[in-house]
């Protein structure tokens, strides 16, 4: 197939810690890697690398193929299985079972708060919420998300099909502090991990920054006024999308949440509903299904899992359903707690998670990622000052833990209890 006959531009480079690959040579491999499956038509791919990812989805494109991407976490679920490498870079484990095939790419979830699901895209819902822009080819993307995950997919798709640069180096604050320096104009990343980089970054740094988006999860308002503090030159904006609603909707008036009037009047071609409490979403540009399931059973409308509160003319995300607790017998949302904790001096972010206990059904954690140079014990003074002020008691921290980072390797919050 040549190049012109794919949904990608010939003007696509990526640079990873491999090098610099442009279209061609990952055509090449998406190539080799179709031929050396012969009969083979259902298939799970090591797609943790950039590079893996973006020849996966050639590979779609190239032959009826029903291939999944595997992400950090699932992986694991392959370990001690024989693998395959396809060509250079792409490995791959066969799947036994052939005959229930169907043509498409299964992407995973992040598993933040439980098991990771699987969720089936043809090739056409995967690619139908990615945007030609005029100057797109002068973009250079900055990738901060897992490749497999659906947000990270987005961004190199974004950056394929307009044949931008993308910059895939080494997914660590560091790394991508110095690749944000180094000429980056787009970069999409989750909130906490624009928290963790304007921590990292230094005071007045020289930036190129264009275009800064949210993702993965709710962003507050503080974030939000930082962000355009910190880059006045550069647009921000979040979108609403999940592995299984696809690209839903996006925000760029500069407030944390959505207008109340979209519940109402679809936005995107997207309808957006509450429901007991919880955002319901209809898209023509979600998932078909969970892998074993199919859309009939989703009943058109897609339950998010979001927790969401009208507020005036503004909806506003306060949590996940998924995430709130049970203590002694009121329930509680962690991300809740964790939002009116936020802003105390000496805190780069924090994660609130429940603690099972035998009493009070759980107890609250909080997780903290102090700034360099702070006094975890005046940290902690003030963040338990700030809890009695503004929480119930039920609602209060049992205990304060100092960490490296809150991050997980999806780019989100680990949200699972402890004891898990």
């Amino acid at each position: 197939m040549a190049p012109s006959r794919l949904h990608f531009a010939p003007a696509l480079v990526l640079q990873d810690d491999r090098g610099e690959c442009a279209l061609q040579e990952l055509l090449g491999l998406a190539e080799q890697a179709v031929q050396a499956l012969g009969d083979t038509v259902r298939l799970t791919l090591d797609a943790r690398s950039a590079r893996a990812a973006l020849v996966g989805v050639i590979m779609a494109q190239l032959a009826p193929l029903d291939i999944a991407l595997a992400r950090e976490g699932t992986v694991e679920q392959y370990a001690g299985l024989m693998s395959r490498e396809l060509a250079p870079g792409v490995p791959a484990w066969i799947d036994p079972e052939q005959s229930d095939a169907q043509p498409g790419l299964r992407l995973f979830t992040s598993g933040t708060t439980g098991r990771a699901k699987s969720a089936v895209y043809s090739l056409q819902r995967l690619l139908a919420g990615v945007r030609h822009h005029p100057h797109g080819s002068q973009a250079v993307w900055l990738l901060s998300y897992e490749p497999a995950s659906f947000a990270g997919l987005q961004v190199l798709l974004t950056a394929a099909v307009n044949g931008a640069r993308l910059l895939a180096p080494e997914r660590s604050i560091h790394a991508l502090c110095s690749a944000l320096q180094s000429g980056a104009t787009h970069v999409s990343a989750t909130p906490s991990f624009w928290r963790a980089l304007l921590a990292a970054l230094p005071a007045d740094p020289t930036s190129t920054l264009k275009v800064i988006t949210l993702g993965g999860e709710a962003c507050s308002q503080p974030l939000l006024d930082a962000l355009s503090q910190r880059f006045p030159q550069a647009s921000v904006r979040h979108i609403y999308a999940s592995t299984e609603a696809g690209v839903g909707f996006t925000v760029a008036d500069g407030k944390a949440g959505f207008p109340a009037q979209w519940l109402t009047h679809p936005v995107e071609g997207v309808h957006l509903r509450i429901h007991e409490g919880e955002l319901e979403i209809r898209s023509a540009r979600g998932m078909l299904g969970y892998a074993g399931s199919t859309a009939a059973e989703l009943d058109g409308w897609l339950r998010t899992g979001d927790l969401v509160e009208l507020q005036a003319d503004r909806v506003q995300f306060v949590g996940r359903r998924d995430s709130v607790v049970n203590i002694g017998g009121t329930k509680v949302v962690p991300e809740k707690v964790e939002a009116l904790l936020e802003g105390v001096d000496g805190v780069a972010d924090l994660c609130v998670i429940a603690h099972p206990n035998p009493i009070l059904g759980h107890l609250l954690v909080v997780q903290v990622c102090a700034r360099e140079g702070s006094d975890p014990a005046v940290v902690e003074a003030a963040l338990r000052a700030r809890a009695v002020e503004l929480l119930p008691a039920v609602a209060r921290p049992a205990r304060y833990r100092f960490v490296d980072s809150v991050v997980l390797e999806s780019g989100k919050k680990g949200r699972k209890h402890v004891s898990q």
